[in-house]
């Protein structure tokens, strides 16, 4: 029989029951890099945001229960990650307004998707090329005024740089425990 993994948080009020599995980024707790973002979020008060890179769901699943007015997309590559936040969303009850596809960065969301905020813990394993990716990609998925919020342990100069190649306004806007977590905004 298949051991049922749970992650068990409070994060400002807001409890998190999430399901989990062998095989997934912080399979059995709350990484202290997404509990740090969840912690400090800058969330629009309506809109649609995207989790890129979501795992199996804390910080789509956050944004959606502590700001009702928010249309969420969680987007993943791997398929166990878009299975067990989809499972993770049915727990909630959020299939209204939350969508999990599929999808290495923005490959799979159409063109007129423009969000208000994009939210990553970008995975250490997709390494340097994830950011640049997401650096050169995000800049037409933001719309006028939104931001990009990522949180990183390492190469925090390295993130700036490559968001500075496209947009004006990027900074460090607290550093956590060994954390860095930088916003970006379109202006």
């Amino acid at each position: 029989m298949k051991e049922i993994i749970f992650v068990n948080d409070v994060v400002n009020g807001i409890p998190l029951s999430l399901e989990s599995s062998y095989g997934l980024f912080s399979k059995d707790k709350l990484d202290l890099g997404t509990k740090v973002m969840l912690e400090n979020l800058i969330i629009p008060e309506s809109g649609v945001v995207a989790d890129v890179g979501c795992g199996y769901g804390p910080i789509g699943i956050y944004l959606a229960l502590k700001n009702p007015s928010l249309k969420v997309y969680m987007l993943d590559v791997d398929k166990k990650a878009v299975y067990y936040s989809r499972k993770n969303v049915s727990r909630y009850g959020l299939e209204n307004r939350v969508h999990v596809i599929q999808s290495d960065i923005f490959e799979n969301i159409p063109p007129e998707i423009k969000f208000n905020a994009i939210y990553s813990n970008p995975p250490l394993k997709a390494g340097k090329a994830f950011i640049e990716r997401l650096a050169s990609t995000s800049y037409d998925r933001v719309s006028e005024g939104g931001l990009i919020q990522l949180v990183v342990y390492k190469g925090e100069e390295n993130v700036i740089n490559l968001f500075r190649q496209k947009f004006k306004n990027v900074e460090v806007y607290k550093r956590i425990k060994g954390y860095s977590i930088i916003v970006i905004r379109k202006d």
